[in-house]
């Protein structure tokens, strides 16, 4: 066999200096002499899998192991193959089978680990890459992997550095800045993985991963129809992305992303698509995105059941353990874990009155900022309406799982359900004995480690409860807090000021445009048809999404010069300019929450359409709370015909007007002194029932 041997030898050195085309000729001519020669048969597999042939890399390597099924090495291999097939259970088995052979085969644990991070097993592939690194601590793919492990059990920090780390070794190493990059969208710092992608994309244009990372960094940065070309160019380089374990939500950020353009060419197919998916079972779109969607109630409890299933699988949550005692004298200790403790978040705006009524005497009053504090006056109120403010932005999932039961937190509010920069983490792994989700996410999370959701009877009526994974937790008027301090003082601008018309009837909606549908917008282009004169007052969402508008408006017959933009503004300037409108004309099915909350502070009436998922029930629980409750209709139909109604009748119009100032001091709405007393009420309430 010398011959043999001195051909695999020649070939053996082609191949590691890269010359496959002539490791493959060499590696034949062995095979044509003796068909079942081992190394050959492997190692013509190693070159298919290099070049990218699977299914030929996958025969080989299967008929190698046929005649020896002791090498590490091919077993080592064969699991690659696997996983680039998408086996990632299969390639699993592989390296185990390596390992059983070989302990110490270091690319065997490295690979194992990718894999592990491909089925969602965090933990496992945390352990086999520390293994590696122990033998090899400079080798970069395995602290690649360790920093994606260590990013999906929550520490973020540790799996930033890990990243890096690998960069250094390797400045080229295209993965390791897609995974910065995830991790930094994660952290918040848009900004560095936008460049991080950059950077990859430059090395490899072709890279799919990090075209998808740019997207979520745009989204972040509220540059909406960048976004939209990346995930477009992720999904035209890489297909198979919708399906792959990290990217199975990309067809609903993309369709999310055109509706935040009101990019509607997409939007029949795109709406039928994710509620087919949902239907089915299929892991096609985020919770959030699918809110604004025409669905029901019980496709958004699928819709999130399918994101826990896929981000928390078996074993990665855990029930609550520990006490439920308080100690003799120990006021209830209520915790709130937000992203959203930041300037111009609408929830935070709301929540500042109602968190500085608290009677300090009966709730002691925590709160958990997921993002790095800055030093502004929103913020120093938010800081000191709590008794205790604690920025744990830069803690692991589990430190502040940790953190929170030493503060013996009892109840556990999170004001970010499935939305930008949550730590759902914190919950799945029981933080307190009680938790709430709560305003952040008008709908249900469908996973069983949140007793309650935070509502009230209109906004969640007892008969649709049942689509609810948590408890209906009733607030006795109204769920959503007012802060009635963030109207100014003194007369509101004039329209002049507002940049609208002195004469004619302004129609307003400052909803986000990702809520603004086809059909809701056709109607508004019947009223604006209907009332000579008219404009529709709206919220610029940047170039893309008004051209959208304006060109959807002009089909429709109108004017695109009859839709005016208003500018983003700070808070109390935007609520005083909601007076100088006539209606607001709300949207469908995702209705307006705190804008309807600003519109109603300032005295303009709102129009909504009710349904039966809770996003499009808000505005109606607040006009209930207000006493306005013919302001409330149940389908289109009803909507136009009050909405014509009232601008062609100025009296009736002004009697809801008057109506909304003299219940501004006596409804429950903008009470906040009822409020808070009744939430603490609430909250002993609660904590009685599940204590005994």
């Amino acid at each position: 066999m010398p011959f043999v041997s001195e051909v695999l030898r020649a070939a053996i050195a082609r191949h590691r200096a890269g010359d496959l085309a002539e490791a493959e000729l060499r590696y034949r001519e062995i095979l044509r002499d003796e068909p079942k020669d081992f190394d050959a048969t492997h190692l013509l597999g190693v070159v298919e899998l290099q070049r990218g042939h699977l299914d030929e890399s996958l025969r080989l390597l299967e008929a190698a192991l046929a005649v020896n099924d002791r090498s590490a090495d091919a077993h080592s291999n064969h699991g690659n193959v696997l996983s680039a097939l998408g086996r990632h259970e299969d390639a699993v088995a592989s390296f185990d089978r390596a390992l059983s052979l070989k302990p110490d085969h270091v690319n065997a644990l490295v690979n194992r680990g990718l894999a592990l991070n491909r089925l969602g097993r965090y933990a496992e592939a945390l352990t086999s890459c520390e293994q590696a690194l122990r033998m090899a601590p400079d080798l970069a793919e395995a602290l690649n992997n360790r920093g994606i492990a260590l990013h999906h059990l929550g520490r973020n920090k540790e799996g930033l550095q890990s990243c890096e780390r690998a960069l250094a070794l390797k400045p080229d190493f295209v993965a390791a800045l897609g995974n910065c990059a995830a991790i930094l969208n994660k952290l918040g710092r848009a900004r560095e993985a936008l460049a991080s992608c950059d950077r990859a994309i430059a090395l490899d244009p072709n890279y799919a991963e990090a075209h998808f990372n740019r997207g979520e960094s745009l989204q972040c940065l509220y540059r909406h129809d960048e976004a939209l070309a990346s995930y477009n160019r992720a999904l035209e380089l890489a297909p198979a992305l919708a399906g792959g374990h990290r990217f199975e939500f990309v067809a609903g950020s993309v369709a999310h992303a055109r509706m935040v353009c009101c990019d509607w060419r997409h939007y029949l197919e795109d709406t039928e698509r994710l509620i087919t998916d949902v239907r089915a079972g299929k892991a096609s779109t985020m919770p959030f995105s699918f809110l604004a969607l025409p669905t029901t109630p019980e496709d958004q409890l699928r819709c999130a059941r399918i994101w826990v299933r896929e981000r928390f699988p078996p074993g990665t949550t855990v029930p609550w353990t520990g006490s439920l005692s308080r100690q003799p004298g120990e006021r209830l200790r209520v915790g709130f874990v937000s992203a959203n403790f930041r300037e111009g978040h609408p929830t935070l705006h709301l929540s500042l009155e109602f968190w500085e009524r608290i009677d300090r005497d009966r709730l002691e009053m925590y709160a958990y900022s997921l993002r790095p504090q800055e030093d502004n006056p929103v913020l120093r109120r938010a800081r000191a309406s709590f008794e205790h403010f604690v920025d744990v932005s830069e803690d692991s999932v589990a430190g502040i799982v940790q953190r929170i039961r030493a503060d013996r937190i009892g109840i556990l509010f999170d004001r970010n359900g499935y939305t930008q920069h949550a730590r759902e983490a914190i919950f799945a792994l029981r933080a307190a004995p009680i938790q709430v989700n709560c305003i952040g996410f008008p709908g249900t999370l469908g996973a069983s480690w949140y007793d309650y959701i935070f509502t009230d009877r209109f906004t969640v009526p007892e008969q649709l409860a049942r689509f609810y994974a948590e408890r209906p937790l009733y607030m006795p008027h109204m769920a959503f807090p007012s802060d009635t301090t963030r109207l100014p003082a003194g007369a509101a601008p004039t329209r002049k000021q507002c940049g609208l018309p002195e004469q004619g009837f302004v129609f307003c909606c400052f909803n986000q445009t990702y809520k603004i549908l086809p059909d809701v917008f056709a109607l508004w282009t019947r009223l604006l048809r209907a009332v000579p004169g008219s404009v529709l007052w709206l919220l610029d969402a940047g170039a893309e999404a008004k051209a959208n508008l304006q060109h959807e408006a002009s089909r429709a017959g109108v004017d695109a010069a009859r839709l005016i933009f208003a500018p983003r503004v700070g808070v109390e300037e935007h609520v005083a300019r909601n007076a100088v409108a006539d209606l607001f004309v709300d949207t469908y099915p995702y209705g307006a929450h705190t804008t309807a909350n600003d519109a109603l502070l300032a005295g303009l009436p709102v129009l909504t359409r009710v349904g039966e998922t809770m996003a499009s029930r808000i505005a109606g629980a607040q006009l209930m709370a207000i006493g306005l409750p013919e302001l409330l209709t149940d389908s289109f139909a009803a909507y136009e015909a009050l909405a014509l109604k009232l601008a062609r009748e100025p009296p009736l119009l002004e009697a809801y007007r008057a109506r909304l100032r003299a219940n501004r001091h006596s409804y429950p709405l903008f009470d906040m002194a009822r409020y808070a007393r009744d939430f603490e009420a609430l909250m002993f309430e609660t904590w009685a029932s599940r204590s005994g």
